[in-house]
């Protein structure tokens, strides 16, 4: 009898153990090109079952790695497990290199997914950017035109999409211009002050490259100076870990700058939520954005733009009321604070049997 309760028990505790454990599977594009947003999504709902297996709210993180010889981390994100089983996480490419990549997500406990759970993805990232070719000057004198000839070999006669941008906003674009049987193109570009001007190419299949383009001479951008009223907050900032602020504005233009000394990357959320991205400037300037507010709260984001970089970023806001460090703004941008994680409940039934096998063995 006795010999029975506990074989009984064991079986009881493994049903247990497979019950609790949750089903989980992501899943990831093979190849994406370097530039283009890489996007992660998961389920934990078994094929052929309609409930999710981890309860709504449940959150961890996915991470990315560099897998080509010594595997090391790039980014990671906070997944948030929604009402129909599903999740997401979108990984930035721009500025890595070509190669092997894996795209993990992490088991919080250890055990709280299951074996057949697939917790891991392959992606090749290609760098398309060696492509392209530029014949016409990346400094130009101003005269009204923006000058772009040159060739990107891989795409014949397919045409190319064109975006120009100066100073966080779109001059020209995005647009497909030909391209002959060699991939030559040629467009001229009307603008109407001097600076620098990023010049991004796309096609069918994705992100090609970008190459930034300075002119000189003629009107140009007017940038903040020390006399206009200026007001900062500062936060720690990598690649991985950025720096997020909230700027309550007035209504008006509104410049928003950092401190200089690392090539940051500046993304921001306008009060119609939509998302910009400033990298001018290098390592020696600041990067600046300037756009139009009606007095609500916008959001920024700051990190370096190189892996190896860190350090602590001020940024500075000029026809702002406030600038603070924000611990809502990782939302906005899709980069959730984390949340404790949740274990899938064990079911009841199985408890309660394995404790009346307990019972039935001392008295056996």
């Amino acid at each position: 009898m006795k010999r029975i309760a506990w074989l009984t028990l064991i079986a009881a505790m493994l049903l247990v153990s497979a019950a609790s454990a949750a089903y989980v599977a992501i899943s990831a594009p093979q190849k994406v090109y370097v530039g283009d947003s890489l996007v992660v999504t998961g389920t934990t709902i078994v094929g052929g079952l309609s409930k999710p297996s981890l309860n709504p709210g449940f959150s961890t993180d996915v991470i990315l790695y560099y897998a080509q010889g010594t595997k090391s981390e790039v980014a990671r994100k906070t997944i948030v497990v929604q009402e129909d089983g599903s999740f997401s996480a979108t990984f930035n490419t721009s500025g890595l290199g070509a190669g092997t990549y894996s795209v993990e997500i992490v088991d919080p406990t250890q055990t709280t997914f299951g074996g057949s759970s697939t917790k891991l993805q392959i992606v090749t990232l290609v760098d398309r950017s060696g492509a392209i070719t530029m014949h016409s000057p990346l400094s130009q004198d101003f005269d009204g035109i923006l000058e772009l000839q040159g060739v990107i070999g891989e795409i014949g006669d397919a045409g190319v999409q064109v975006r120009v941008e100066h100073d966080a906003a779109t001059v020209y674009g995005p647009e497909y211009i030909r391209t002959d049987k060699n991939g030559a193109f040629s467009a001229a570009v009307p603008i109407s002050a001097a600076g620098s001007y990023r010049v991004t190419f796309s096609d069918s299949r994705g992100f090609i490259g970008t190459v930034v383009v300075v002119v000189t001479g003629g009107p140009s951008t007017p940038t903040p100076t020390v006399t206009q009223t200026m007001i900062s907050a500062s936060a720690p900032a990598t690649r991985s870990a950025p720096a997020y602020f909230e700027v309550d504005t007035r209504s008006g233009m509104v410049t928003i700058a950092t401190s200089a000394g690392i090539d940051w990357v500046v993304e921001y959320i306008d009060e119609d939520e939509k998302l910009h991205k400033v990298n001018d400037k290098g390592l020696l300037e600041p990067e600046i954005a300037e756009f139009a507010a009606r007095g609500g709260l916008v959001y920024v984001k700051v990190y370096p733009m190189s892996y190896n970089d860190s350090g602590t970023v001020q940024v500075s806001a000029a026809n702002a009321d406030s600038v603070r460090a924000s611990q809502a703004a990782p939302g906005f941008f899709g980069d959730a604070t984390p949340t404790p994680a949740q274990a899938a409940p064990v079911p009841v039934a199985l408890a309660l049997l394995a404790l009346l096998v307990v019972v039935l063995a001392r008295r056996g």
